[in-house]
């Protein structure tokens, strides 16, 4: 009789165990907090690392700019980031002074063409001591090969033998096509992000450009001073294109000639062809 007593009395502590092992599951973790559970568990995680650091890619061409963000976990007046950048060979490559902000977040951006040559560079952030520090690492490739511009060096157009500088942010230009129909150059770029391209046209390649096309459509981000050119442009941009007044040479106006000339030829010699067909007596 004892011994079904112990077990009776063993099997109800078991069942008591488990109905409050559920009930505790049942109920939030924090019954009397406010607001989104996973909102406050990434906000918790921030806070427990002294610096967080991020970039928007590990893998950079050296046409890209790398955004880097990050945040601290307690904000000390007069405090600064320090941000260095290691290039392959372990050489500084960069040094620069970032401020937080109240919320301790912070923010900068870095043209990838300032650095020398491709390979795995690291970016290191520190705020005051060395307990509170990160680093992420990124690789620098190359941009993609294109064809070579005859007769130009980087970054220059090449137009009837004439070179024009350009600059680009975002893409590459991998070229040029002049359309005497419309009076404009149209430039084929390969845009692997948002930009902008900055171009200043020699009057004797284009002159009074009035009107700019991206994709065929009109530009509404442009801005046309003179004959200097600023176009903003999307991501995945096939063509921008440079309306003007004329374009030289002005192929129209030579293909006239030329027909002209033609004209004039096959007229005489068919009049001398038919003078050679008239019977001599």
């Amino acid at each position: 009789m004892r011994i079904r007593m112990t077990l009776l009395f063993t099997v109800m502590l078991t069942l008591a165990a488990v109905g409050t092992s559920s009930a505790l599951a049942q109920q939030p973790a924090c019954p009397t907090c406010e607001g989104d559970p996973i909102k406050m568990a990434e906000e918790a995680k921030l806070q427990a690392v002294p610096l967080s650091l991020w970039i928007d890619s590990s893998t950079y061409m050296m046409s890209d700019t790398v955004t880097v963000t990050g945040h601290v976990a307690n904000v000390f007046e007069g405090f600064s980031i320090t941000i260095k950048v290691i290039d392959p060979d372990g050489n500084l490559a960069l040094v620069d002074q970032l401020d937080v902000d109240s919320n301790g977040d912070f923010e900068s951006e870095y043209a990838a063409s300032s650095w020398s040559y491709p390979g795995i560079y690291t970016l290191m952030a520190q705020y005051g001591s060395t307990a509170r520090d990160n680093k992420v690492q990124f690789e620098l490739i190359e941009s993609e090969k294109m064809e070579p511009v005859m007769g130009c060096g980087n970054h220059m157009l090449s137009i009837e033998e004439i070179c024009i500088p350009y600059e680009i942010e975002g893409g590459e230009v991998t070229g040029t096509i002049v359309n005497p129909d419309h009076n404009s150059i149209v430039l084929d770029i390969y845009a692997h992000d948002d930009g902008k391209l900055q171009i200043d046209f020699p009057s004797e390649v284009i002159d009074d450009i009035f009107f700019v096309m991206v994709n065929g459509e009109e530009a509404n981000d442009v801005k046309i001073d003179e004959q200097t050119v600023k176009v903003y442009f999307l991501a995945d941009t096939e063509n921008i294109e440079f309306v003007g007044s004329h374009v030289i040479p002005e192929f129209g106006t030579i293909a006239a000639l030329i027909l002209g000339v033609s004209l004039v030829s096959v007229v005489v010699v068919s009049a001398r062809s038919k003078l050679g067909l008239v019977n001599r007596f």
